[in-house]
């Protein structure tokens, strides 16, 4: 393997892109879980959906160019289990059709293409990327256990994964399509469903029913994202990489600072928290349309004018 290294492609898979990476995974459900807010969290949601279009957009890019080789498809993959590909606004707006459809279709052509390329990566594993004839070198990791990449078990199993994930991404739409025109129809669904929810509501033990699904979700989510990072990183030790994979670049300092948004969101939760003397309160009951706090939310730092 001494003549086959792989260049690491540092704006792909650099040890910035993956701190920024790894830190909203593990922050996503546990924030979740124990804080619950719905801003704090649809803020990381967002972080990590941004970045992982990105990330999806920047490696078809570089397939197109011939930029990368087999080793950086398949750490995109692991990549792209961690934060997912997603769009979703951060602000509050008034439902749309138009909004919900145009996003949905997005949507829609992202995930597509995501399953439809990694298709076409382990189905071409042996002729994929700038360097196939690295290809029968690179090495996948599998709880651990080192597999060649271009293991014709291995792939085929993978297209079978992806082309099942495909179906039943195409059955979900056929669903959502159906109970979409159902609701606009007015099936009857209302009545039911608000029954259930009170049948729900009204059960023994539901509050501890929703705290345990949720800290089995939350654990579940954390294993799975663990699992990912680990393989990741025994890939990158076990494949020989030019040193070059320690360079800092301008596409990982950006993606640090993809950190930033769901850090303000979080010092202004627990900000928010702290407690304050009674004699404080002016502060929320002066002028200037909603007192000091209202005037920090819109980006007015100076103290309300007393009346």
């Amino acid at each position: 393997m001494g003549g086959c290294q792989i260049d690491p492609n540092p704006d792909i898979i650099g040890i910035g892109i993956r701190i920024s990476i790894y830190i909203l995974s593990l922050a996503s459900p546990l924030i979740s879980f124990f804080l619950q807010s719905a801003e704090l969290s649809g803020s990381i949601e967002s972080s990590l959906g941004v970045t992982g279009l990105a990330l999806f957009l920047t490696t078809v890019v570089q397939t197109a160019l011939g930029g990368i080789a087999l080793f950086h498809a398949l750490c995109v993959l692991h990549l792209l289990g961690l934060v997912g590909i997603s769009f979703r606004p951060k602000g509050h707006y008034p439902p749309s059709v138009a909004r919900t459809t145009t996003f949905l279709a997005l949507y829609v052509v992202a995930v597509s293409g995501s399953l439809i390329y990694f298709i076409y990566v382990f189905a071409n594993a042996r002729n994929f990327g700038n360097k196939p004839e690295c290809n029968p070198d690179t090495k996948y990791v599998l709880f651990g256990v080192d597999i060649q990449a271009t293991n014709t078990v291995i792939r085929w199993i993978f297209v079978a994964m992806f082309a099942m994930l495909a179906l039943g991404f195409i059955i979900w739409l056929v669903l959502l399509s159906g109970a979409a025109c159902c609701m606009a129809l007015d099936c009857g669904w209302g009545r039911s469903r608000s029954s259930r929810r009170n049948d729900r509501d009204s059960g023994l033990g539901a509050d501890d029913e929703l705290y345990a699904s949720g800290f089995i979700r939350m654990l579940g989510r954390l294993g799975a994202s663990i699992y990912m990072m680990v393989m990741l990183e025994l890939m990158i030790r076990r494949n020989d990489l030019l040193p070059t994979i320690k360079e800092w670049t301008f596409g990982q300092v950006l993606a640090m600072s993809m950190l930033i948004g769901p850090l303000v969101d979080f010092a202004s939760l627990l900000l928010g928290k702290v407690k304050t003397n009674p004699s404080d309160n002016f502060l929320g009951s002066g002028g200037g349309g909603g007192g000091f706090e209202a005037s920090v939310a819109r980006g007015r730092f100076s103290m309300p004018e007393r009346q």
